[in-house]
C-alpha cells in the first residue's frame, strides 16, 4: 500500500503543497495537493523522486586530475576538508590578484532545504572577504512575485 504525505516542494522558494507517494519506504512519485492555493507543481517537482535516486547524484567532494577539456576529467574523491581548503586557497588567490571585488558569491533556489537559512551567514563571509557582490537566484515558476515585491 502506498503511503500519501502532505507535504511541500523545497526545490525553490516557491514551497508549492505536494503529495509524496512513498511505496514500502521509497519515494516513488510527487503530485500537487490540490488544496494547496498553488494547486500545481512543476516539471523540477515532478522529477524529485529521479533526483533523490539518481545513482550519478553528487554525494562527496570530487577533485579533477586531468585538464580541462580531457574527455575523461578523472574524478578523484578527496575529503570535506580538503575540499574546503581547495576551495578557501583559490577564492584567496583570486582576491590577491584581482581584489576581493571579483569574486560574487551565489545564492541559488535551495528553499526548504538545509541550506535555506544559510543566507545571513553567507553575507557576513562576503562582507569578511571584502566583496560586495552577492547574486542571487530565484525560480522559474515564482520569479514575477520576487521582482514584484521588490518594487513595491
Amino acid at each position: 500500500m502506498t503511503e500519501r504525505i502532505h507535504t511541500y516542494c523545497a526545490q525553490c522558494f516557491a514551497g508549492c503543497g505536494v503529495v509524496a507517494h512513498i511505496d514500502n519506504g521509497r519515494f516513488v512519485r510527487v503530485t500537487p495537493d490540490r488544496e494547496h492555493p498553488n494547486g500545481g507543481i512543476c516539471s523540477k517537482t515532478q522529477a524529485a523522486p529521479q533526483l533523490v535516486y539518481d545513482p550519478n547524484r553528487l554525494k562527496v567532494p570530487l577533485k579533477r586530475t586531468r585538464p580541462k577539456g580531457d574527455p575523461d576529467p578523472g574524478w578523484q574523491r578527496i575529503s570535506w576538508d580538503e575540499a574546503l581548503d581547495t576551495i578557501a586557497a583559490r577564492l584567496n588567490a583570486i582576491k590577491a590578484e584581482h581584489g576581493p571585488e571579483a569574486v560574487a558569491f551565489y545564492r541559488p533556489s535551495v528553499a526548504g532545504s538545509a541550506a535555506s537559512d544559510y543566507w545571513p551567514w553567507w553575507t557576513r563571509l562576503a562582507n569578511a572577504f571584502g566583496s560586495p557582490n552577492r547574486v542571487s537566484a530565484t525560480h522559474i515558476c515564482n520569479w514575477h512575485r520576487d521582482s514584484g515585491s521588490s518594487y513595491t
